[in-house]
């Protein structure tokens, strides 16, 4: 029997988390130890992706960086973060140069709160 998710246990959870913990539950089949490793990923991964972004000047490249986070973003219920991707896809299909602040700040607040659901 797998151990008990984290949608069990959480203060803060409901339309207001950064991560739907209902939604990473169901992704991860209600694995506590698969929430904990998909959480860690998305992590490591969505701060290397802002890295890589900040960096990268081919527009294709760029646009399918944002792509990814948003496919990764979805997967544990990081909505915000996934519709923030969305609207920059759209902006970046219709011009070279957009802004990424908005996706920053996404970012950090989903991996603030993971931070704090893991170590918390």
């Amino acid at each position: 029997m797998a151990p008990s998710s984290m949608a069990r246990v959480t203060g803060r959870a409901g339309p207001e988390a950064p991560i739907d913990l209902v939604q990473l539950a169901t992704n991860t089949l209600g694995n506590r130890d698969l929430e904990v490793q998909v959480l860690h990923l998305f992590k490591s991964q969505s701060s290397a992706t802002l890295e890589r972004l900040a960096l990268e000047t081919d527009a294709r490249a760029r646009l399918d960086l944002v792509h990814t986070l948003k496919g990764s973003a979805r997967a544990i219920g990081a909505e915000r973060v996934a519709e923030v991707c969305e609207n920059l896809e759209g902006r970046m299909k219709a011009a070279t140069d957009t802004a990424t602040e908005g996706l920053i700040a996404a970012v950090d607040e989903a991996n603030r709160y993971i931070r704090d659901l893991l170590e918390g």
